[in-house]
C-alpha cells in the first residue's frame, strides 16, 4: 500500500490513506474511488478546518472515517442518487446527528432507509420504494464489517474480510493500515515475504502468527488483484 504525499503528520488514531490504499481496502477501483474523492472534494463534505484531509490530484489523503463514508456515498451513486442531493443529506445529518461524518454514523450505516423516513425529505432521494431498500441491501454487506463505538456511534475498526478473518483496519494501530487483528503486523509486511517466497508456515512462526492470519493475507491480496 501507498503512502501519501503530505506535509503534516497524522495523529496517533485517526489513520491516514490515499487514494490507493482506500481502493485495496474496500475493494474497489482505484478510478473508481478517485472518481468519487474528486467529487467528494469538489462538494466540500469536509469542513476547511479538517486537518486530515489534504492534497491535490492523484495526492489526495484523507482519515478513516471519511474512509467509511465512500461506501455509503457509493451505494447511494449506485442507486442513482445525484451528488447534490447527496451533498444536501449529508449537510442534514451533520445537524441531526451531531457529527461532520454522518454517512460512518451506526444509524445511517444500519439502516438507511429507516433514518431517510424519519429525518428526510423523502424527496431527497427521488428513487422508488425497491431502490431505497437497494441501499439498505448495498450498505448492509459493509455495515456488518464495522465496529461502531458505543458512545458516538461512529465508525471505529473495518474488517474488509469480514469479522470471522483476521485482517482489521483499526486508525489506532500501524495508522490504519490493514494489520493482523491483536498486532501491529501490517498486511504489508505479511505479504512481502511471501512474495519474497518464504512459505506461509514460515512467516507463521516468525511473526507468531496462527497460519489462518497468513492466509488471510494471500486471501485479502489475491482479492485486491483479481
Amino acid at each position: 500500500m501507498t503512502a501519501p504525499s503530505a506535509t503534516i503528520q497524522p495523529e496517533l488514531g485517526q489513520g491516514i490513506y490515499s487514494i490507493p490504499d482506500a481502493a485495496t481496502i474496500l475493494n474497489m477501483p482505484v478510478s473508481k474511488v478517485r472518481r468519487w474523492v474528486n467529487k467528494y472534494w469538489e462538494l466540500e463534505f469536509l469542513r476547511d478546518d479538517d486537518p486530515y484531509t489534504w492534497g491535490k490530484q492523484r495526492e489526495k489523503a484523507f482519515h478513516f472515517l471519511t474512509l467509511i463514508e465512500i461506501i455509503a456515498v457509493d451505494s447511494f451513486h449506485e442507486i442513482g442518487v445525484s451528488f447534490p442531493k447527496i451533498k444536501l443529506a449529508h449537510a442534514k445529518l451533520t445537524e441531526i446527528l451531531d457529527t461532520k461524518y454522518p454517512f460512518a454514523h451506526a444509524e445511517l450505516m444500519t439502516d438507511g432507509k429507516r433514518i431517510f423516513h424519519k429525518y428526510l425529505d423523502e424527496s431527497l432521494l427521488e428513487v422508488d420504494e425497491k431502490q431505497q431498500f437497494s441501499f439498505t441491501q448495498l450498505v448492509v454487506p459493509y455495515c456488518q464489517k464495522i465496529d461502531f463505538q458505543d458512545k458516538s456511534q461512529l465508525a471505529e475498526r473495518f474488517w474488509p474480510l469480514g469479522k470471522d478473518h483476521e485482517i482489521v483496519v483499526d486508525p489506532h494501530h500501524s495508522f490504519g493500515q490493514p494489520v493482523i487483528k491483536g498486532t501491529n503486523t501490517t498486511v504489508e509486511t505479511i505479504y512481502s515475504m511471501l512474495n519474497a517466497g518464504e512459505s506461509p508456515e514460515f512467516v507463521a512462526s516468525i511473526y507468531d502468527l496462527n497460519l489462518n492470519a497468513v492466509e488471510d493475507v494471500m486471501l485479502f491480496m489475491k482479492r485486491n488483484a483479481a
